[in-house]
């Protein structure tokens, strides 16, 4: 029951982050083309939704299979050796993720302790006025005269995306040992272009009839 309404919220929280970056691109091409003008906050909140989109979908990449990856030899190898050399490269991307995640908490940790602000992004006037100023400093490092979103909370996505990530790894690491899986389920590339040669090519045939 979680799992089908976790993917159906990746999938939603992707399409609203590419259709957002999109929308912001665009408005910020006809401002400068057409009225000779900008918005900085649309620049760096561009980056910050570009930042999300990645280190989001970085773990819905693993679960699709959407990671370009080489298993030319892998894919050579036996059932047993090919379950091993799988469980070492899960093991091996888990650690990559254990490190990213420390030295994530330890980068962020920092912001919120000096209580740096983004640059060009703040938060709307009339909400912050609601808060205790000393507590939206405190919980939040929000400062009420001046809400600009702090940057601790625009680069959470850090945590998030390789906490996501490590389950993501975690739950093919048990896929394996369980005889689930046999190991990472990559991207043909090759594979893809050559259905899509085959599509057009009948596509043409048709054409011609």
């Amino acid at each position: 029951m979680f799992a089908r309404w976790f993917a159906h919220f990746e999938e939603g929280f992707l399409n609203l982050l590419i259709t957002t970056m999109t929308v912001l691109v665009f408005a910020e091409v006809i401002a400068r083309f057409f009225f000779n003008t900008g918005f900085l906050w649309i620049q760096e909140l561009t980056l910050t939704f570009s930042g999300w989109f990645v280190l989001f979908g970085m773990s819905y990449g693993v679960k699709v299979g959407a990671h370009i990856g080489v298993d030319a030899f892998v894919s050579k190898l036996a059932k047993g050796p090919r379950k091993y050399v799988a469980l070492l490269a899960t093991t091996i991307c888990l650690v990559y993720c254990a490190m990213f995640l420390k030295g994530s908490w330890d980068y962020l940790a920092k912001m919120y302790e000096i209580g740096v602000p983004m640059e060009d992004i703040d938060f709307p006037h009339f909400l912050v006025s609601q808060l205790d100023p000393d507590q939206a400093w405190e919980i939040f490092r929000i400062d009420v005269e001046e809400p600009a979103v702090p940057l601790w909370l625009s680069q959470s996505i850090l945590l998030i995306g390789f906490g996501l990530l490590s389950w993501r790894f975690i739950e093919l690491f048990i896929a394996i040992v369980q005889n689930k899986a046999i190991g990472f389920h990559l991207a043909d590339e090759a594979k893809e272009s050559m259905q899509l040669a085959d599509e057009l090519a009948k596509e043409h045939t048709k054409e011609k009839q």
